[in-house]
């Protein structure tokens, strides 16, 4: 979920914490004043050097920093990075469960960690730890730097710090939900975490920061999708990265992709596995994917090109269009190559038609609201009925870059609200994002109109917003849509549809 969409759903105390992790000295008394500069400082929250900065916790208490990256590791395997209070403080638990097993276990040690970085690690390990309950921070980045130098991961850190008796605490004890709150408060503090409720409280990594976490913590890949990731490759591959890492290579190939899953080996690491000409063969078979580049390169283009890969399952398997519009956002952006890996394009070509067919969806079936036929080929995108005398015409512009509003697409606009055979009260178009010249030009088109003709520019995130929350700002057991909801020229954000459905609706 993106930003925009969780802070509606976040009451005052929550939105404090977000404004103050990235925003300081500001105070403002009400939670839309809060939504509003949040959302006009977004650029700030989703900046790579803030967010790094607040990834190191070094700082931090040594149960605040452990809990801190463990929650984010238990966020971060989810899909969408979310998970409800009660789930994540289990599969914190359940995290820090299973390292201590694995620690335990001499034979999982000796295939997971090579045997002269994990004599080495584990030597200054025990000497940084022998002067008492705790690691300072040039300890710590001692160590960091150590790691990185013997290219072991975090979670190879904490499995050979349990083996001393130090994770997740003194005597290998496990955190407690107080601790876990704690914690919890602390990363929404660094605005790396937001909370918020709907049925019951849930925590997420906003989707504007989730592949910095990830990338910074050694994520790199959700085990669903790195499986994705193996599964593609051929046994001999699959055997190429065990034998690089001294595992066993026996079983089919289910078994090999599950030893190395496992193993909790990187798939950078995994990838490494592989000479240049490989890996270049790899992506020349991933439709899309850049295959130029150095090794490393090379490497993180294939996890990027997985990293993209979403649910294949359809949100409405009654309706083909249904799948256009899980990609509604991507559609409008021209996200190649989200809509590539995901197959919900062949070729470029196709992303203005499907940003329209995906937009009948929303209209038809997601707002329920009736859609107008239209004869020729001289027409708006789409055309809905509003009463029996007026109507609302629609036009989708798909841009990589916000749209802007050329002249060409105002005599194109002007054309079809003065030819149909209807008054056109409002004329929305919708695209990924905007300029102020063209919410200028949208004025201008409503006074060029000759018909009093509201034009609104709507970007498809917040149109989408509207087709899945209006429902919950009308007080009827079952409820209509009203098209007055769109009524207005100019920019009709986010605020503005919130604001008009509280009292359309």
């Amino acid at each position: 979920m993106y930003l925009q969409d969780i802070l509606p759903k976040m009451s005052k105390l929550y939105l404090g914490r977000i404004v103050d992790s990235f925003l300081k000295d500001v105070r403002m008394e009400t939670e839309e004043e809060m939504r509003e500069i949040i959302i006009r400082n977004v650029d700030e929250f989703q900046n790579n050097e803030r967010v790094q900065r607040n990834l190191n916790f070094n700082i931090e208490s040594r149960d605040i920093a452990v809990l801190n990256e463990m929650i984010l590791l238990s966020l971060m395997e989810q899909q969408n990075y979310i998970l409800s209070e009660n789930d994540l403080l289990k599969e914190v638990n359940k995290l820090e469960t299973e390292i201590v097993k694995q620690s335990a276990d001499d034979a999982y040690i000796k295939t997971a960690i090579p045997q002269d970085a994990e004599r080495i690690y584990s030597a200054v390990l025990a000497e940084a730890w022998k002067k008492d309950d705790s690691l300072n921070a040039h300890e710590t980045n001692i160590l960091n730097v150590l790691r990185a130098e013997l290219e072991l991961s975090k979670r190879d850190h904490y499995l050979l710090e349990s083996r001393i008796g130090r994770f997740p605490q003194k005597g290998n004890k496990l955190h407690s939900s107080k601790q876990i709150d704690r914690s919890l408060k602390n990363l929404q503090s660094r605005g790396l975490i937001l909370r918020f409720k709907e049925d019951t409280s849930y925590y997420i990594i906003p989707k504007e920061i989730a592949r910095i976490v990830r990338y910074k913590m050694g994520g790199e890949l959700r085990n669903e999708v790195y499986e994705t990731l193996l599964s593609d490759l051929n046994v001999n591959q699959l055997k190429a990265i065990l034998t690089d890492l001294n595992i066993g290579t026996s079983g089919k190939k289910d078994n090999l992709v599950e030893r190395i899953i496992k193993h909790n080996i990187l798939p950078s690491t995994a990838l490494k596995a592989f000479g240049t000409k490989e890996l270049s063969d790899i992506l020349k078979g991933l439709e899309g994917a850049k295959v130029s580049g150095t090794k490393d390169e090379k490497v993180q283009n294939i996890i990027d090109y997985y990293e993209n890969l979403s649910t294949p399952n359809s949100t409405d398997p009654t309706d083909e269009r249904s799948r256009l519009y899980d990609f509604y956002e991507e559609l409008a952006s021209r996200d190649y190559k989200a809509l590539r890996v995901n197959k919900v394009i062949d070729k470029d070509l196709d992303v203005e038609k499907y940003f329209e067919e995906a937009t009948c969806y929303l209209f038809e079936k997601k707002l329920g609201v009736e859609l107008v036929d239209m004869k020729g080929s001289k027409h708006a995108d789409g055309k809905l009925k509003y009463n029996a005398k007026e109507v609302i015409l629609w036009d989708n512009k798909s841009t990589e870059k916000p749209y802007t509003f050329p002249e060409d697409h105002f005599n194109q606009f002007l054309g079809y609200i003065r030819s149909d055979d209807m008054r056109v009260t409002t004329f929305l178009i919708i695209v990924h994002d905007y300029t102020k010249d063209a919410v200028a030009q949208a004025q201008k088109l409503k006074a060029f109109s000759e018909q009093d003709t509201d034009v609104a520019l709507i970007k498809a995130s917040d149109l989408k917003y509207v087709a899945e929350e209006w429902r919950s700002f009308s007080d009827q057991k079952s409820p209509e849509f009203n098209l007055q909801v769109f009524d207005l020229t100019g920019e009709l954000n986010r605020n503005l549809l919130l604001s008009r459905m509280s009292w359309v609706l």
